[in-house]
């Protein structure tokens, strides 16, 4: 029952067991019956009846009503989260915004929601967790390339730059450690972040080496 308060003051272990049970169910098991109450209550909760979803629920909601409707509903939901100052709601729905795994929804984050409303903070944690997400990795990085250097000036963004090696550590292989050491680490040179690069650069070319040696006998074991 996804609605505000419906378990409010029970035990937190079966809180935590049901949480993860529904966050299972509706994103790897793809539950339809769970994915429709989640969507329908998302829906009724932006229509204005607050009652209709409770804060735990945000995440799973809104994620499953991006996956339904894509860049229409990413404008919706864009729209109520700079509208709100509520500390759940709020970052909750950039949240999903960030990791929906869509790549015409990245590339209307990146490109196209631009809004004075937008905190910079909220537009770097668009950048990472686009970018964390295997299926937008590659629009995020090709739109970081152009953008960096406005991401990583002004107010935070020397934090901003030491942690954004961790994320481009998501690659795999030789070829793009090749890519990083020619268009990101000059730019790393002498800031935060610079040891994390070239350790991030480590990890991507080790991955794919692995990767590479390892591809014939993992392809052999697995259609035995």
């Amino acid at each position: 029952d996804p609605r505000a308060g419906r378990y409010a003051g029970e035990d937190p272990e079966l809180a935590q067991r049901r949480s993860e049970a529904v966050s299972r169910l509706v994103v790897w098991n793809r539950d339809r019956r769970l994915r429709k109450q989640l969507s329908e209550a998302g829906a009724t909760f932006l229509a204005g009846e607050k009652s209709a979803l409770d804060a735990q629920w945000y995440d799973l909601a809104f994620s499953v009503m991006l996956d339904e409707g894509g860049v229409p509903v990413a404008k919706q939901l864009g729209e109520r989260a700079l509208a709100s100052q509520d500390p759940e709601l709020r970052p909750a729905i950039v949240g999903a915004l960030a990791g929906s795994g869509s790549i015409p929804i990245a590339n209307w984050l990146l490109d196209e929601w631009k809004d004075d409303r937008l905190r910079r903070n909220e537009r770097q944690y668009l950048v990472r967790g686009v970018m964390a997400i295997r299926s937008t990795r590659e629009t995020g990085y090709r739109w970081l390339k152009t953008n960096l250097d406005t991401l990583t000036s002004g107010d935070g963004g020397i934090f901003f730059t030491a942690r954004l090696p961790e994320v481009l550590a998501g690659f795999c292989s030789a070829e793009r450690a090749d890519e990083l050491v020619r268009d990101m680490r000059p730019r790393f040179a002498g800031k935060m972040g610079e040891l994390e690069m070239e350790r991030s650069i480590e990890r991507v070319r080790t991955c794919g080496i692995v990767r590479d040696a390892q591809a014939g006998r993992v392809t052999a074991e697995l259609v035995r």
